[in-house]
């Protein structure tokens, strides 16, 4: 009674929990193709180191000047103003207004003095007065209004707020927090990303006096620099650079998405590239590139890998995507006891330079170079060398694919005293791979990799007590590894830790913790930790409840890789929550979420594909697709089987079918399957 004849199909819930275990403004457009590179690009660049009535900065004026250079080497037409007055100031965003008309892209950079007031942002001219609130707003520019001059940018929008410099100013009088900016929240803050030299309340390093630039400056203008950077790639790169340069005391933060993260600041950069070479992508080369070189190094202890791996990415052979670990790693290691590790003989280990040219070679993907490298320096003793040969007889890249052969390398590799080596014979003999298990002699090899500095190690140590694996079971010991492990940089234990606090696993259960070290883990590459913190701001219960700074975190995730990320930003694309409701994206993210054999992509994009919203209507489709999504444990999926089948939607119309679905749903804990078994009379 009182429901419809013909049941409709349900929308997913907002999103699951984990299945399985500064300013800057982009906008790109959506029907951009890769290879499509108009010729104009604007920049407005803001530099105020003299004021006249508030305490004057030293570097704005200069940093202004190199990013300045720094877009003019990347093609950008760009319009400086130099301690602007409001007239000025509100006289340049006007003329930027109409050169930004039909332009490619459209950036705005400012550097100075920022404050925020009563939950608005306000950037100050030369002449801003401070005396009071009524002053200083009076007196000031909104940066909302930096948005405005460039919605007519066709691909790129971008803002720069390098405001909020560590000089005091507008604190007097004011009231309130006047320490650094918010996230912007204006009519345009959907249609750009923000990208804040702080996060939200801090206040950002102007630098020494004398110094060259501020350390944002400074990062910000490497990364556009860096040989084929992305938009995707560039937040990730200046966050990493920005907390290493001001060790931990400064993180730039992100806000916003855009269409395509592949648009490159260099004009030779992957989008000429592809047109080149048709069928390549440089990005995904590069991207895989990145992930071989950091497996071959993850476990090193010794600094010259990781400081070899950053090296990489400055050179734009990859992409960086753990250059924050990289940088904790030569941190933590560098700070280790003199003979804790062998830093000294490991960079003179005989065969070293041949395990860095079969480095080079794997990455290439030229695995007889390496193969032949690799076993050339194992020959000579290189435990590095016999860690990757037993990493190829592992994946089966270079060799065949042998477990037995592999257990072997990396048992001569850790008696060889590599760390890497020990924690993979470690994972042998507690997983029985290639070899006798023996749990207790595997926590044996990883305790001897973690005195010598391994900090993978002391994570795996940290899940050995939480699972009582040859050792008694014990959370506290579990968690106190975990934090270990965090101060060595390692960079998994990091979001593993911040699931003990969010669980009261071992420690004191605290979401604001937990919260903490999940921000932590997102800027280190995590993107588990990423979604986590999109769950965060889309719940409002631990950080207020921000949708767009979730779709921030969720489209950072999709983009490293992740399926939850991929389908949980489809979501909010489809229900028009925090975005502009998108069936076509949706449908996008959906479909990259299911290549990927996630479940609520399966889910999505068959909702979507059943209703023919932002896809063709194909209902046979839709009956596919639900039966993946079922297949892989989706209640949902099995209900809206249920729904075709009652409905004769793709398939005959079968009553008998539908009820067994119904059931199955139902036993999978679906409360709504349960009152349509009661609406057909069956139990």
């Amino acid at each position: 009674m009182g429901r419809a004849q013909h049941p409709r199909l349900d929308r997913l819930p907002g999103r699951g929990r984990r299945w399985a275990v500064v300013a800057v403004a982009i906008v790109l457009n959506a029907g951009w193709a890769s290879g499509a590179w108009a010729a104009q690009r604007v920049a407005l660049i803001v530099g105020v180191s003299k004021y006249d009535k508030v305490p004057s900065l030293n570097n704005p004026a200069k940093d202004a000047r190199l990013v300045q250079a720094t877009l003019q080497k990347l093609g950008f037409q760009v319009k400086v103003l130099t301690d602007p007055s409001r007239a000025d100031l509100i006289e340049g965003l006007g003329a930027f207004e109409e050169a930004a008309k039909d332009s490619e892209a459209a950036v705005i950079y400012y550097a100075g003095h920022g404050a925020m007031i009563d939950g608005v942002n306000y950037l100050l001219p030369r002449d801003a007065v401070i005396t009071n609130k009524s002053s200083l707003t009076g007196s000031a520019v909104e940066s909302a209004r930096l948005g405005q001059s460039m919605m007519g940018a066709k691909s790129v929008r971008l803002i720069i707020l390098d405001a909020c410099r560590n000089n005091p100013t507008a604190t007097r009088s004011l009231g309130g927090n006047t320490r650094g900016l918010t996230r912007e929240t204006g009519p345009t803050s959907v249609a750009v990303v923000t990208l804040m030299a702080a996060g939200p309340g801090q206040v950002a390093q102007d630098g020494a006096a004398g110094a060259a630039n501020s350390p944002f400056a400074l990062a910000l203008t490497q990364g556009l620099t860096r040989p084929g950077i992305t938009v995707g790639e560039l937040p990730s790169y200046v966050q990493a650079e920005v907390e290493r340069m001001t060790e931990g005391e400064q993180t730039p933060d992100l806000q916003g998405i855009w269409p395509n993260v592949h648009w490159s600041f260099d004009p030779n950069g992957p989008a000429k590239t592809q047109v080149a070479a048709a069928g390549a992508d440089p990005v995904k080369i590069k991207w895989e590139k990145d992930q071989v070189f950091w497996n071959s190094i993850k476990d090193s202890d010794d600094p010259a890998d990781f400081k070899a791996y950053m090296e990489a990415q400055d050179r734009g052979e990859i992409t960086g995507s753990f250059r924050k670990l990289a940088s904790n790693r030569v941190r933590a290691l560098e700070k280790l006891p003199a003979g804790s590790f062998q830093v000294a003989s490991r960079s003179a280990a005989p065969g070293q330079d041949l395990v860095v040219s079969a480095r080079d070679a794997f990455a290439r993907a030229d695995y007889r170079a390496a193969f032949r490298d690799w076993s050339t320096a194992a020959g000579a003793g290189n435990g590095a060398a016999m860690y990757n040969l037993g990493v190829m007889s592992l994946s089966g890249k270079g060799a065949p694919k042998d477990i037995a052969v592999a257990a072997k390398w990396f048992k001569a590799s850790a008696d060889a005293g590599h760390s890497g080596g020990m924690v993979n014979w470690a994972l042998c003999r507690l997983n029985g791979f290639g070899t006798g298990k023996d749990e207790t002699d595997g926590v044996r090899w990883l305790q001897q990799a973690a005195s010598r500095g391994s900090a993978n190690a002391m994570g795996m140590l940290a899940e050995t007590f939480y699972r009582g694996r040859g050792v008694p079971a014990d959370s506290r010991q579990g968690a106190g590894w975990l934090q270990k492990a965090v101060d060595a940089g390692d960079g998994p234990s990091i979001a593993q830790l911040a699931d003990a606090y969010d669980r009261g696993d071992g420690v004191a259960r605290d979401p604001k913790r937990a919260f903490t070290l999940y921000q932590r883990a997102a800027v280190a590459g995590d993107t588990e930790a990423m979604v986590h913190l999109g769950y965060a701001y889309e719940d409002g219960e631990v950080v207020a409840k921000d949708d767009i700074q979730a779709a921030t975190w969720y489209q950072r995730a999709a983009e490293a890789g992740n399926s939850e990320g991929m389908s949980s930003l489809a979501v909010m694309f489809e229900a028009g929550a925090g975005l502009p409701q998108d069936y076509a994206r949706a449908a996008e993210y959906y479909r990259a979420a299911a290549d990927r054999g996630d479940a609520r992509g399966y889910l999505g994009l068959g909702s979507l594909t059943a209703r023919g919203a932002g896809v063709r209507a194909n209902p046979a489709e839709a009956v596919r697709l639900f039966q993946l999504a079922a297949d892989r444990g989706s209640a949902l999926g099995l209900r809206n089987l249920a729904i075709m089948y009652e409905t004769g939607q793709g398939v005959r119309a079968d009553r008998t079918r539908a009820i067994d679905y119904y059931r199955k749903a139902a036993a999978a804990g679906d409360e709504t399957s349960r009152g349509e078994l009661q609406r057909l009379g069956a139990r």
